[in-house]
Parts: C-alpha cells; structure tokens; sequence
C-alpha cells in the first residue's frame, strides 16, 4: 500500500513539474524561441518520465491486488466446538483457541458434527477443506485387540459347552455302581 501511495505521489510531482514547464514556456514564449525549444523538449521529456511512471503504478497496484487475493493460508487441527451446517460456519477449538470460520465452495459441513476430530485448512475466515482426523495407529491396535478378545471369549464358551456335554455323556454311560455288601460279621 505504501509503495502504491509512494508511486501515485511521484507520478503527481512529474505532471506537477511538466505543468509549471508548460506554463513557463508560454510566458517566455515572446521572448525568446530558443528558450521555448528548450523548454518544450523539457516538458516532453517530463511527459515520457510520467507516463512511465504512471504504467509502473498500474502494475504496483495489479501485483498488490493479486497478493491481496492469495492471503496466507493457515492450518488448524481441533474439535469442532460448534457447527450450523445451513448456515455454513462453524467453530474449530485448536491448541491456540477456538476459530470461528465459515465453510468455503466445496466444503461439505453435513458430513460433520460436533465433537468430531478435523484438520482445516483456512484463509480469511473461510475454510478451503475441511478433513476428518484419522484415528491413530493404537487407537486402531486396540480396536483389534478387542475384537480378538470377543473372538477368543466366544471360542472359550463353545469348549466349555462341549466339555459339559462330554461330562454328561460320561455319566450317562459309565457302569452303575454294584450293591455295598453287607458288613461282615465276627
């Protein structure tokens, strides 16, 4: 901005000075022919240098809109705290504190809800994409182990029904017992 404002003031010095060298020569034009000569290159000279300039700001300022345009992206990894999906914005709590943004063209906030884990990318207060956070790898360990320990406990269920059977058939098939016999006598 400054450099813009630095090239504008330059550029109204040129036609500042060009004006008092148009109006110099025609009031020293009666006197003197050489001196207007002179003076007129003088003045074409500054009018080239204006221009010049002028075509200088004119990029100055395209290439500040265009920086203006591309704003620094940021990233942000949190919990959504709160989200009004027909509203499109939403509240990320990251480490450095909650961002409120508001969702961009092809973020999609009714795939989400609050609590949910997310990585946002955002510039502006608009969210370019928003994405799930992966569960982490003890996170999916766990969810293995655990579902190995329903398998073995069910497993572990079947042998005990099993052997209870095997028990019964046991007793249904074993001898009776015979008789006691009467105590001897003396």
């Amino acid at each position: 901005m400054k450099k813009i404002f630095a090239v504008v003031m330059a550029v109204a010095f040129v036609f500042s000075v060009a004006g008092i060298a148009v109006a110099a020569e025609k009031a020293a034009a009666p006197a003197a022919a050489p001196a207007a000569a002179k003076s007129a290159t003088a003045a074409e000279k500054s009018a080239t240098a204006a221009e010049k300039s002028a075509t200088s700001a004119e990029k100055s300022a395209t290439e500040a809109k265009k920086s203006a345009k591309k704003a620094k992206s940021h990233q942000v990894t949190g919990t959504i705290e709160a989200l009004d999906a027909a509203a499109g914005t939403f509240t990320v709590k990251g480490k450095k504190g909650n961002v409120d943004l508001k969702a961009g063209e092809k973020v999609k906030l009714g795939d989400f809800k609050v609590g949910d884990k997310v990585v946002v990318k955002h510039a502006d207060g608009t969210a370019s994409s928003v994405k799930a956070v992966k569960a982490s790898k003890s996170a999916k360990k766990s969810a293995a182990s655990a579902e190995k320990a329903e398998k073995s406990a069910a497993s572990a269920e079947k042998s005990a029904a099993s052997a209870e059977k095997s028990a019964a058939d046991a007793k249904k098939a074993a001898p009776a017992p015979a008789p006691a016999a009467p105590p001897a006598k003396k």
